[in-house]
């Protein structure tokens, strides 16, 4: 297999989780190749899912203290965000430092963005801890705005019973605490509805297509 046909299939397993078990399957595969693509396939998944990383809803101590667990509206505002921090005398480097203290894996890069670009991607959580680093509410830090809410696909998906038990197994596929396991499987919802408009039927199967080939995976490796 040269570079090009290891590159296709790399893109393949990651874009379509669903045919993942019977890709691995190819003939061409030595058993060596089979174990890079599956380490492989597992470092593209947690990258991609703690893009993220937002704890999910019910659990959001932001949410719950704004009101907004049931229709989650906030969105961090990038110029009261660099108003807080220059207020505070805290450097861009010092705050994404003290974000990575608290568990959050943020750079002054993301930072800078957040102040300058775009700040809609940041989670609740990571808006509290911002808020507590900075000593300033939240409610100066973020705006209230119903075209900012979460879709509407992914709201349902969240609400529906699979998600919940899909969350369960990807904490026992991955030994993680339910909480960890929601907020990573939320963000991969999150980065579907923005690569696409799938709505809530294929969200759900998407993701259970996905803890399914990590479940086989796990069963087999």
């Amino acid at each position: 297999m040269d570079d090009n046909e290891r590159d296709r299939l790399i893109a393949e397993l990651i874009d379509s989780p669903q045919d993942r078990e019977r890709l691995l399957r190819e003939p061409r595969l030595s058993d060596q190749d089979r174990e890079d693509f599956i380490t492989l396939l597992d470092i593209a998944d947690e990258v991609w899912l703690s893009a993220q990383s937002a704890p999910p809803l019910e659990e959001d101590p932001v949410a719950a203290m704004l009101g907004l667990v049931s229709e989650p509206e906030c969105r961090l505002v990038p110029g009261s965000l660099a108003r807080a921090r220059k207020r505070s005398r805290v450097t861009v480097s010092e705050l994404a430092e003290r974000l990575q203290r608290k568990g959050w894996d943020f750079d002054k890069g993301d930072i800078f963005r957040w102040e300058t670009r775009t700040a809609a991607d940041v989670p609740p959580a990571v808006i509290q801890a911002i808020s507590a680093v900075l000593d300033t509410p939240v409610d100066q830090l973020v705006s209230s705005s119903a075209s900012q809410s979460l879709p509407a696909q992914l709201l349902a998906a969240l609400r529906d019973p699979l998600f919940k038990q899909l969350v369960s197994r990807w904490a026992a596929a991955r030994n993680l605490s339910d909480t960890v396991a929601a907020a990573m499987l939320e963000g991969r919802m999150l980065a579907t509805v923005h690569r696409g408009d799938p709505d809530t039927n294929q969200l759900l199967r998407s993701l259970e297509a996905l803890v399914a080939s990590v479940e086989r995976s796990e069963r087999k490796w």
